[in-house]
């Protein structure tokens, strides 16, 4: 049966269910209230042969848990500087879609405000293509991806570029990610290890812990480094920065002079794209970067 929004089709889905939106645009602001079961998540996606946007800030709270999100166009373009998608929920996975704000706000939070409204745990992004997301001139708040409260999220085979600030932003308690054969290129920043002490805007202080970072390719960011680490309070530990390419970040490739990570087989060489001009990111023949990246 026919729906005309896609927070009506969300409230009326089981778990193992998957509701399918028709190519369009739905202007809406979306905050699913129910979630489905571990292994059988309750799916949004756009019908076959079609692609579907949502127009509007899509929130997952802390009480729902096991959705996906597949194959739309989730442009949370706003004027009051809301991320969009925000996920407290667990298990809430992203799979083939695009993602931007048209340089309005942060796109991806995941565990965002955590003290007070939850950790995300279990998180996917996968396939995705994330840009444009940031409000301009750059402030150094405005990211594609901002793990701020997150236990063991993965983030593998995504696109992020031309966002304001940093593609990747894990501050100040992301642990356990893995973050694998990503294209993070054209941002004002690469990706950071981070954390916070407590007094400020966090009761407790916090660090980003054991996270693995491996097979990606960081280029081209054009205000700060490729990989950094920065540390407002705790220093954290476990984190990984292995086996990367990096090409002509702002500032250079990789700081370590914050600590709190460690480098290792990481290569610098030029990625050798496609047409980067038009985002493609498809490496040419002989790419020093070949395996790097989303296969």
């Amino acid at each position: 049966m026919p729906y005309r929004t896609a927070s009506y089709l969300l409230a009326h889905l089981s778990a193992g269910q998957t509701g399918c939106l028709l190519g369009g645009t739905f202007t809406e602001n979306v905050t699913p209230a129910n979630g489905g079961s571990a292994g059988a998540p309750i799916t949004l996606a756009s019908a076959p042969g079609t692609t579907a946007t949502l127009l509007g800030i899509l929130y997952v709270p802390d009480a729902v848990n096991d959705l996906v999100f597949e194959n739309l166009i989730l442009n949370g373009r706003n004027g009051g500087g809301t991320p969009s998608p925000q996920v407290n929920g667990d298990r809430i996975s992203f799979l083939g879609n695009e993602v931007t704000n048209e340089n309005s706000a942060i796109c991806f939070t995941l565990g965002g405000s955590f003290e007070s409204y939850g950790r995300a745990r279990d998180a996917v992004l996968e396939g995705n293509r994330v840009h444009h997301c940031g409000r301009l001139p750059a402030g150094g708040h405005d990211h594609g991806l901002y793990i701020e409260g997150a236990d063991n999220a993965r983030v593998v085979n995504n696109f992020f570029y031309a966002n304001a600030d940093w593609g990747l932003h894990l501050y100040p308690d992301a642990d356990g990610s893995y973050i694998a054969h990503n294209v993070v290129d054209g941002n004002g920043a690469g990706l950071i290890f981070a954390g916070e002490a407590a007094g400020g805007e966090y009761n407790q202080p916090y660090s980003s812990d054991n996270n693995l970072v491996e097979l990606n390719i960081f280029s081209n960011s054009t205000n700060r480094y490729n990989i950094e680490s920065s540390w407002g309070g705790p220093v954290g530990t476990g984190n990984v920065a292995r086996q990367n390419c990096v090409w002509n970040g702002q500032l250079g490739n990789i700081d370590l002079s914050e600590g709190g990570f460690t480098a290792s087989l990481n290569i610098t060489a030029d990625p050798l794209f496609m047409n980067r001009g038009a985002f493609d990111f498809r490496l040419q023949l002989g790419s020093p970067c070949t395996g790097f990246g989303p296969p």
